[in-house]
């Protein structure tokens, strides 16, 4: 006898959860933040408004558990970068160019990863970017300060700001991948 896909999920809770927030972000990138509802969620998931709620207690929650797994990911790539890469002055920001270049260069269709640069601009999650880019730079203190560096990381989030949430032509990836090129300079030593 073969269980119901339902059943299934019933069984598989970290499934239930991490549809669900992938189902936020398609939802917020489709719609909007302040459109997004929690039955746009559910459906979108394929499960219950009371299965939602049974995996985030409230909308905010959904929305700060989904920020955090984005911001969870891209720390990820960002360490993954700085291991492949000797650890040198500006390792960190060059790790924070290069993903997020490479985020914008893997765009493929209108909102293909979410929550675009107007979403993050909700005083809530914006604080919340702040707060994991104060936690990322005490980890590297040289950094912090660094008027290069700073500029190299405001280069990549002011592109980002324009282009994120569609695909780019052929001429923005040229315009993207110069500009990277150009941030990354600044990770050089003066």
């Amino acid at each position: 006898m073969q269980t119901s896909p339902t059943a299934g999920r019933r069984k598989a809770p970290d499934l239930v959860r991490q549809a669900l927030l992938d189902a936020t972000a398609r939802v917020i990138g489709q719609n909007g933040l302040a459109a997004m509802t929690v039955q746009d969620v559910a459906d979108a998931a394929g499960v219950s408004k009371g299965a939602l709620f049974h995996h985030f207690s409230s909308k905010q929650a959904l929305l700060d558990a989904t920020l955090t797994a984005m911001l969870d990911d891209f720390e990820q790539d960002l360490r993954a970068h700085m291991q492949h890469a000797p650890a040198s002055h500006g390792c960190f920001t060059r790790a924070y160019v290069e993903v997020t270049f490479d985020h914008l260069l893997q765009q493929t269709r209108d909102n293909d990863i979410g929550l675009t640069m107007a979403n993050l601009l909700e005083p809530a999650m914006l604080a919340r970017w702040r707060e994991w880019m104060r936690a990322m730079l005490t980890q590297f203190p040289g950094e912090a300060n660094d008027p290069r560096l700073y500029t190299a990381r405001c280069a990549a989030d002011g592109y980002w700001a324009t282009a994120y949430g569609r695909p780019l032509d052929e001429e923005e990836r040229r315009n993207a991948l110069a500009m990277a090129a150009e941030a990354l300079k600044l990770c050089l030593p003066a």
